[in-house]
């Protein structure tokens, strides 16, 4: 049988995406949902794929959403954690409910339900691998979302972290976006499209193509995978 891969916000935008660039590849795949219940159900009954519900900014849902998404195919070998909030706010409209929400998303929720793919996978005695989605702006971010930039630098480290306790159960990688999905901010995507070395914005494509190589890359854990034309040169 295929693998199984568990993608967290997999229903809209990006992790949809990469949840049909799998599915085109044969992999078998769960797709997570928080709010977005209709994409969820048209994407399944579009696409095959098995969808599954839960707020993982709250943590005591944490281990309940991973063992409800093993009861859809019985097995998990991979989870791409790319459930987001991009929220906006500076240190001084920062408010600690903010802060802690986007540190359970985008930090607690990575770790736990790696931890929980770890014991499964050694409870079968196989090998899988976790893809934690960041974003290129870690490396210089801006004042304007200080909640997300912390929870996503700290995503990052503990992608380093987690290649080494996981292993060799799990390898252990991220990804790192940079322009290739608009949050309605065009003049943005304009710039980019001036200043990045390639001259061009990407598509969500090449972010799933990055996923599908590091699904598949058997030597490679606790690296971070820049999908970015080049902005971290900048």
């Amino acid at each position: 049988m295929s693998e199984v891969v568990l993608i967290t916000g997999g229903a809209r935008r990006l992790g949809s995406v990469i949840a049909r660039t799998l599915i085109q590849k044969g992999y078998r795949v769960v797709v997570h949902y928080n709010k977005s219940e209709e994409a969820a159900r048209v994407f399944e009954k579009t696409h095959g794929a098995k969808i599954v519900q839960g707020d993982l900014s709250i943590p005591e849902a944490i281990e309940p959403i991973f063992q409800e998404a093993l009861t859809r195919y019985g097995e998990i070998d991979h989870v791409i954690n790319n459930a987001s909030c991009f929220e906006r706010g500076t240190i001084g409209e920062l408010t600690l409910e903010a802060y802690q929400r986007m540190m359970n998303l985008h930090t607690t929720a990575p770790l736990f339900l790696s931890k929980a793919l770890y014991h499964h996978l050694l409870e079968r005695g196989r090998t899988g691998s976790i893809i934690n989605i960041v974003d290129t702006k870690v490396s210089k971010p801006t004042a304007s979302r200080i909640g997300y930039y912390l929870s996503k630098s700290a995503l990052l480290e503990q992608t380093k972290v987690l290649a080494v306790a996981l292993g060799p159960t799990l390898r252990v990688n991220a990804i790192s976006p940079g322009a290739v999905l608009s949050n309605g901010d065009e003049e943005h995507f304009k710039k980019m499209e001036k200043i990045l070395p390639l001259g061009r914005t990407g598509t969500a494509k090449a972010v799933a193509e990055a996923a599908l190589y590091l699904l598949e890359a058997d030597f490679v854990s606790g690296i971070e995978l820049p999908v970015d034309g080049g902005q971290k040169l900048l």
